[in-house]
């Protein structure tokens, strides 16, 4: 599964977002996660940072709420290892 942090520079919201996805990514090994400055990404058109995309779809717009997002990718990984 693929994490893609969008962030810009200063960005005190996108700094609070990057460690709540630090702290996720430890607890999961199956996560490909990575950060993109806003003015590097070339995907979707995104004008609000941070914004989080999992699998390249907008899961959040600025703070993560890390409960939320523990629960669906705990449910998402399991999907996937039932189907293996």
């Amino acid at each position: 599964m693929k994490l893609s942090l969008i962030v810009a520079e200063d960005c005190a919201a996108c700094m609070r977002a990057e460690s709540v996805l630090r702290n996720v990514n430890l607890q999961t090994e199956e996560l490909d996660f990575e950060i993109v400055n806003i003015n590097n990404y070339s995907g979707k058109n995104i004008v609000i940072v941070p914004t989080l995309l999992i699998n390249e779809e907008i899961f959040s717009y600025g703070e993560i709420d890390e409960n939320k997002l523990l629960k669906i990718l705990d449910k998402s990984l399991k999907d996937k290892n039932e189907l293996l």
